[in-house]
């Protein structure tokens, strides 16, 4: 059994991407490279299609990212399988494609977050050999690296088109109604948040989406409504559900894992209450 490996990367990212081939040829696997979407690559009148859909007014590196996520969605939903989606700016841990191998054989999942940063909401636990996996409830960040089945890809496909663009983790992160899991320890973390976790990222990480400061200014005052009604909404939302799994005893936790790429061995998982 194979799993396909899909690293979504910029065309002017090469820094990157010779650190992913580097990585993937030492992890043992091929990845399938997927051209990120840039902000050239869609007309104004697409912009403004996107730019207003979610709780606050979306740039356009941020669409950029979206849709370079759905592409990849799209291609999962047509397959037989799981496949994991990265984006080129992740550090994976040694034994990272065989614990892959590993959780793509579980059938109780649509989707797992392999990456440690934010706060979560962690349920009971499940066992894919010896590899943990807690059920995710609620997750703050973060939408560098996960597994995806087809089921999940199709349910993110069709929240798409009913509610539209949004930023790629917080739209991943707010799904409910699919079977999400969280694995525990992780196994890969994003470099710009690496030194949080005690290693420095091994190349530059800037965000290109941090250096497009200025989003778009409201169409109109009815536009404007509409997305503070969305991001009230969204906050209660949120907000009920930290309710339920507190009364209920699940804390919210922030994992500490950081994979240790040097001794081939996971270093051991951290949690601490929110």
């Amino acid at each position: 059994m194979t799993v396909p490996v899909h690293i979504i990367s910029l065309a002017s990212a090469q820094h990157r991407r010779i650190f992913q081939e580097a990585q993937a040829q030492r992890l043992g696997f091929e990845p399938i490279w997927e051209a990120a979407v840039g902000v050239e690559d869609f007309s104004d009148e697409e912009f403004l299609q996107h730019a207003f859909r979610w709780q606050r007014p979306l740039k356009k590196t941020e669409i950029g990212c979206f849709l370079s996520h759905l592409r990849v969605w799209q291609r999962i939903s047509q397959s037989c399988g799981p496949a994991v989606v990265l984006e080129d700016d992740v550090i994976l841990s040694e034994h990272w494609y065989q614990d892959i191998l590993t959780l793509g054989q579980t059938s109780c999942a649509d989707y797992i977050c392999l990456e440690t940063w934010g706060k979560k909401i962690l349920g009971q636990s499940e066992y894919v050999d010896e590899l943990k996996m807690q059920r995710l409830h609620l997750n703050s960040a973060g939408a560098a690296g996960y597994l995806l089945w087809p089921s999940g890809a199709l349910m993110l496909i069709e929240r798409y088109q009913k509610n539209g663009a949004a930023l790629a983790d917080a739209f991943i992160n707010e799904f409910r109604g699919w079977r999400a899991w969280q694995l525990v320890p992780a196994n890969l973390v994003q470099m710009n948040v690496a030194v949080h976790f005690g290693q420095p990222a091994p190349i530059s990480t800037e965000s290109l989406i941090a250096r497009e400061k200025t989003p778009p200014s409201f169409p109109n005052r009815l536009t404007f409504l509409r997305i503070k009604a969305r991001r009230v909404l969204g906050q209660v939302h949120i907000a009920f559900i930290r309710v339920a799994y507190w009364l209920r005893g699940r804390e919210v936790v922030g994992l500490k894992a950081l994979p240790d790429t040097k001794n081939s061995q996971h270093k051991k998982l951290t949690e601490h209450s929110g």
